[in-house]
């Protein structure tokens, strides 16, 4: 694939927001329903990594939904998730200055939601293509409840070979 001028990768996209927050760390929170084996890929790894399905009513194919890896260096797993990215979106890279648990324990919370019947429903805010969709929907509230220890969410965009970011301060969410 060739690439504009100007293109920022996540590497680029990590530091120009580390300037301003030392602190921040990357994470990355992959859509397990678009890779069978991604459970091995990730225990094959030395990185910190959970299901957020574990331990809910889906336990059980909790491999088909989110994971949450913690990326503490620009290895492998990183190279290999970005290149797996850019074919089709299947990661949202988050920068937080929390720690994994907090990330792990508010991303879980978000998981479910009630629809107007009352029934309950798995909500797959986690899926790029629903996150690049929901800022243009979701009140200033709820994104700020979205975000939560999150400071910058950001998202493949296959045509626009480019990183659409969303960030915790913005009263958008939206920073293109």
């Amino acid at each position: 694939m060739s690439l504009p001028d100007g293109f920022r990768g996540i590497n680029d996209e990590v530091r120009a927001r580390l300037a301003e927050i030392p602190d921040l760390q990357l994470y990355a929170l992959v859509d397990g329903a678009k890779y069978l084996t991604l459970g091995n890929r990730l225990d094959s790894s030395s990185t910190q990594w959970q299901w957020l399905l574990a331990g809910t009513e889906l336990e059980t194919i909790k491999h088909a939904g989110p994971a949450l890896v913690h990326l503490k260096d620009d290895g492998d797993l990183q190279n290999w998730l970005v290149s797996r990215d850019r074919k089709e979106p299947w990661v949202c890279w988050l920068m937080s200055t929390h720690g994994f648990d907090v990330l792990v324990k508010h991303l879980g919370s978000l998981l479910f939601t009630r629809l107007p019947d009352g029934r309950k429903s798995l909500f797959r805010y986690y899926n790029p293509t629903v996150r690049r969709s929901l800022d243009s929907v979701l009140t200033v509230e709820q994104r700020q409840q979205m975000m939560g220890p999150v400071n910058h969410w950001l998202v493949w965009q296959p045509l626009g070979t480019r990183y659409l970011a969303m960030e915790a301060a913005s009263h958008g969410g939206l920073n293109v």
